[in-house]
């Protein structure tokens, strides 16, 4: 899947945390509407720390996608996080939605995780994540409750995707750009 004209793919390090954290509250608070109340999504944007994301790429063994402009200058279009068979979070300004940047990251972090070795990936995705998943072949196996950081229940999909694995043509991650 290709990026729009003038995107570049990253690894993201802890620096990059205020602009993750950035993208992350816009787009649960731009998106989140579709499939939350107001109260729901202001409670799923709550809590959310720079101290957080770097925990997650320091301790937590987290991987971070970031998608932006070439000329960001911090900015971030969309942001994909990944730890052994999971994708973590997957997260796109509500400017970039729609224009296949998730689904780029998305690939680009599934063939980092299956060339680790992994046949299976799962994901807990929110309502508004739904069809985009189903779209890139992942299937739903419960719905289920769960709470968001600011104390509220909001539903949820347990999703998962499989991939065989082929011996001959073993799957090697996408290049990243340069930083």
């Amino acid at each position: 899947m290709s990026l729009p004209p003038g995107l570049i793919i990253r690894a993201g390090t802890p620096g990059d945390a205020a602009f993750i954290q950035q993208v992350h509250e816009e787009s649960i608070r731009g998106l989140g509407p579709r499939c939350y109340s107001r109260a729901e999504v202001e409670s799923w944007a709550s809590g959310l720390t720079l101290g957080g994301y770097v925990r997650a790429m320091n301790q937590d063994g987290e991987r971070f996608l970031l998608a932006e402009p070439e000329t960001a200058g911090g900015r971030l279009a969309s942001f994909c996080s990944f730890a052994g068979d999971r994708i973590i979070g997957l997260y796109t300004h509500p400017h970039w939605a729609g224009r296949g940047v998730a689904g780029a990251l998305l690939a680009r972090a599934e063939a980092a995780i299956t060339a680790d070795g992994h046949e299976l990936i799962g994901i807990t995705a929110t309502l508004v994540g739904r069809a985009f998943y189903e779209k890139h072949g992942y299937r739903i196996l419960q719905a289920r409750d769960s709470s968001t950081r600011g104390g509220l229940v909001v539903a949820v999909l347990e999703m998962e995707k499989k991939f065989p694995r082929t011996p001959s043509l073993p799957l090697a991650p996408f290049p990243l750009a340069p930083r």
